[in-house]
């Protein structure tokens, strides 16, 4: 997947910056328009456009508040290219009686995989160091991180963004794949607010 959508623009490498987020509610269906709403966007601006062919003519600068949702049965996909949207704050929130996993990286190296759960951090750590954790549990995801420690374990652990969304599949069962990017998806603008 990373070598097919490494050079959709000039401006964005999957491999130098993508946060995915899987919301999923606890009770009654959480619908998109409430999950914009959540991330400060506009439910009545929600448009629709293939991720692989929108990346490649948005400017840099739009490339932060760009995110892509599908509606998974009762979960809620989320792809984004700027970190704003995974940070803890907007996670939290998006969190409200539900459940977000969520895994991003940044250009620098800079990246996390939490466990979210109605406004409180379960589990945080960076999944190049994935024996660091934090939260209100910090074991609680450590049976799905073999791979992770398999991988820092080696004498030269470098980024390994496979093996984190590998991990977020994990704990999710849900599964991005190159076709997803290539695929009509739901387009909102976030952090209006």
């Amino acid at each position: 997947m990373f070598k097919q959508l490494n050079n959709l623009s000039e401006y964005f490498s999957i491999e130098e910056n993508l946060s995915w987020t899987v919301v999923r509610p606890h009770e009654a269906q959480l619908a998109v328009e409430d999950v914009v709403r959540r991330l400060h966007g506009e439910p009545d601006a929600i448009t629709t456009d293939c991720p692989a062919d929108c990346i490649a003519n948005l400017e840099y600068d739009d490339l932060a508040e760009t995110v892509f949702l599908e509606q998974r049965g009762d979960a809620i996909i989320i792809v984004g290219f700027g970190a704003d949207i995974a940070e803890e704050e907007t996670l939290r929130r998006l969190s409200q009686n539900a459940t977000v996993h969520s895994v991003f990286w940044a250009i620098n190296n800079f990246n996390r995989l939490y466990y979210i759960v109605d406004g409180a951090v379960v589990t945080e750590l960076d999944t190049l160091c994935p024996l660091d954790r934090w939260g209100t549990d910090p074991e609680a995801l450590t049976d799905h991180l073999d791979a992770l420690r398999e991988l820092h374990e080696r004498s030269d652990p470098g980024p390994d963004w496979e093996t984190a969304m590998a991990t977020l599949e994990s704990l999710t069962g849900q599964r991005l794949d190159p076709d997803w990017f290539t695929r009509p998806q739901l387009l909102a603008k976030v952090n209006r607010s």
